[in-house]
C-alpha cells in the first residue's frame, strides 16, 4: 500500500477527499492529515510518506512554502486546489498531477491511478513517465468560466485579448471564450516562449504570426489585425522576424 498524506486545512475537504479516495482504491493508506505548513513538515520529516495531496492555500503559508522547506522531496505530490493559475507553477516544482476543487471524481481517479502507476516503476523510468503523462497538460489552460471549466491547448490558441476585467481567448477553430478575469491573471500561465505581449491588451501566440506592418500592425494567418505598442515594437519584431 502507499502511504498517503493529506494536507489540506478545510476539514469538510479532507473527509470528503478520504471518502473519494476510499471509493476509488484500497492501495491508498492514509497515515496522516495536517492543516499548515510547519506540520506538514514535520510530519514528512517524521513518518516519510509516499504520496502526498496537497492544497495551495495553507494555514502559516502555502503548498510551495511547504515544498520548498523541505528541499529534495521524496514523495509524490497531487495538488488539489481552486487556483488553476498555479497549475505550471505545481507542475514545474514535480507535482505528477492536480485536480480542481470542486473535485471531480473521474479526474481524482485519473491521478491516483498515475501516482500509483509511477509507484510501480524503477527510479529511471519514474522521471520519463511522469514527464510523458503530463506533455498535454503542460501545453494547455484551464479556463474557468460561470459555467465550468474549459481546456485550450496552447497550439489552438491563436491570441488573448484584454477588456477591462474581461479575456477572451480566439482559438484557429473560430471559437472564442470569455472569461471574468483582466489578462495579467493568465500571463504567468501562457508560456513566454510561446506567447507575446504586444500590446497591454494583446497577447499573440507567435506561431499563428503572418506579417508585421510597419503602421505598427501583426497580421495573423486567419486574417486577425493587432496592434502592437511604440514600447513593444522593437521586442515584437526581434522575437518574431529575428530582429530584421
Amino acid at each position: 500500500m502507499i502511504k498517503t498524506l493529506i494536507v489540506e486545512d478545510e476539514t469538510f475537504i479532507r473527509e470528503g477527499l478520504k471518502s473519494l479516495l476510499n471509493n476509488i482504491t484500497s492501495e491508498l493508506n492514509i497515515i496522516g492529515e495536517c492543516e499548515s505548513v510547519n506540520d506538514a513538515v514535520k510530519f514528512c520529516r517524521n513518518e516519510m510518506p509516499e504520496l502526498v495531496f496537497l492544497d495551495i492555500n495553507l494555514k502559516g503559508g502555502t503548498g510551495f512554502d511547504f515544498l520548498n522547506e523541505l528541499g529534495d522531496v521524496p514523495f509524490k505530490v497531487i495538488f488539489i486546489t481552486s487556483y488553476e493559475e498555479h497549475v505550471l507553477r505545481a507542475l514545474r516544482l514535480g507535482a505528477i498531477d492536480y485536480v480542481l476543487k470542486p473535485v471531480n471524481v473521474e479526474e481524482l481517479n485519473e491521478a491516483v491511478q498515475r501516482a500509483m502507476l509511477i509507484s510501480q516503476i524503477n527510479n529511471n523510468e519514474r522521471l520519463e513517465v511522469a514527464k510523458n503523462q503530463l506533455i498535454g497538460k503542460n501545453n494547455r489552460i484551464i479556463l474557468r468560466m460561470s459555467e465550468g471549466h474549459q481546456i485550450v491547448n496552447f497550439d489552438r490558441l491563436m491570441y488573448c485579448k484584454a477588456d477591462g476585467g474581461y479575456t477572451t481567448f480566439f482559438c484557429d477553430d473560430d471559437r472564442s471564450f470569455i472569461v471574468s478575469k483582466p489578462l495579467k491573471e493568465f500571463t504567468s500561465q501562457l508560456p513566454e516562449d510561446i506567447f507575446l505581449r504586444v500590446h497591454q491588451s494583446y497577447l499573440v501566440n507567435a506561431a499563428f504570426v503572418d506579417r508585421y506592418d510597419k503602421s505598427r500592425y501583426l497580421f495573423l494567418k486567419k486574417g486577425q489585425k493587432i496592434p502592437v505598442s511604440v514600447r513593444k515594437k522593437v521586442s515584437v519584431i526581434s522575437r518574431i522576424f529575428g530582429g530584421k
